[in-house]
């Protein structure tokens, strides 16, 4: 079987994005098979108390490249929707994708924000050593947070969207 241009563009979104997920699946499988499967128990050199897995820069190489791809991609689909979008209409479907964006992109920044400036600066034991960096600490507060925010607002809508209530309710306004 022979991957090119041509046929992964006569394949819908739906297919491209089921094969990426079943690729990215597998991958995972694997790394993560292969790091608890294998050298696992090899003691670190600084202190022996500690492990110091044989697969641990391969998992951290592959994380940062999926936090890249991710980053990227978003750049681009945020380009692509500012560059394509239609400026007459705000609504798509009978959706109102404007005020959606909106919504979405204003409580992000707020969540960040916010949940940076309330955040605890109070050093924590990291490997039996205090670690007290202010900003290092409130900004992995902010994305334990905000992330926490951003589900609670999406099951929210879930449970909104399955009752039909949205239907009774004209959001146009």
């Amino acid at each position: 079987m022979r991957i090119s241009l041509k046929s992964i563009r006569q394949l819908s979104a739906e297919q491209i994005s089921t094969r990426v997920l079943y690729v990215l699946l597998a991958v995972i499988v694997l790394l993560f098979g292969a790091f608890f499967l294998i050298g696992y128990d090899i003691p670190y050199d600084e202190d022996p108390t500690f492990n110091a897995p044989m697969f641990t820069d391969a998992v951290l190489v592959f994380i940062y490249m999926l936090v890249l791809a991710t980053v990227g991609i978003t750049a681009y689909a945020v380009y692509r929707s500012i560059k394509g979008r239609d400026k007459t209409s705000d609504t798509i479907n009978n959706i109102p994708a404007a005020k959606i964006v909106w919504l979405t992109t204003g409580l992000t920044a707020a969540s960040l924000l916010l949940t940076f400036l309330l955040g605890s600066s109070e050093p924590v034991m990291v490997n039996g050593v205090k670690y007290a960096d202010v900003f290092w600490l409130k900004a992995t507060d902010m994305f334990i947070n905000t992330a926490l925010i951003l589900l609670f607002v999406a099951v929210c809508g879930v449970v909104f969207g399955l009752s039909g209530y949205n239907r009774k309710v004209n959001l146009n306004k």
